[in-house]
């Protein structure tokens, strides 16, 4: 399988369920996940970005610990991605509008809790190797992005 194709597994998982656990560490090296909504911008393939505020805890671990994974699945379950990567905290407006855009219908609990655009901070997690898991046949594919 090739990266591009690999890619597109986990655009298709993505648009499907928006929905991902990230899993950060803290500066005392216990881990910490919760869930996400990740999304992809078109001109950026090799990334997915998400939304947070700049007082959640996952900002320290990040600061601290860039590096990070990603788990999301199908809703079947019978396609199951982790992604290994360097996850960076972001300020900028022109690509909060764009990461908004593309998935700030999918934040309902988000806003429910996180009401001031003020805060918002984009993560971009950008890949460095990826495993594909398709439990129905046993099979288990690993790809890396490094040096891409």
């Amino acid at each position: 399988m090739t990266r591009h194709e690999f890619k597109g597994i986990i655009e298709s998982i993505v648009d499907e369920t928006h929905a991902a656990i990230l899993s950060t560490v803290d500066s005392q090296g216990a881990p910490h996940t919760r869930w996400m909504t990740p999304g992809c911008i078109e001109d950026r393939p090799e990334a997915l970005f998400m939304i947070t505020t700049s007082r959640m805890s996952k900002i320290d671990h990040i600061n601290s610990n860039s590096q990070a994974e990603l788990m999301f699945q199908t809703r079947s379950l019978d396609k199951i991605v982790n992604i290994s990567g360097t996850a960076t905290v972001l300020d900028n407006p022109s690509l909060r509008s764009e990461v908004l855009e593309c998935i700030g219908k999918h934040l309902h609990s988000f806003w429910k809790i996180n009401t001031s655009e003020s805060e918002l901070v984009i993560i971009e997690f950008l890949f460095n190797s990826a495993t594909l898991y398709t439990p129905n046949n046993g099979t288990k594919i690993t790809i890396s992005f490094a040096g891409e």
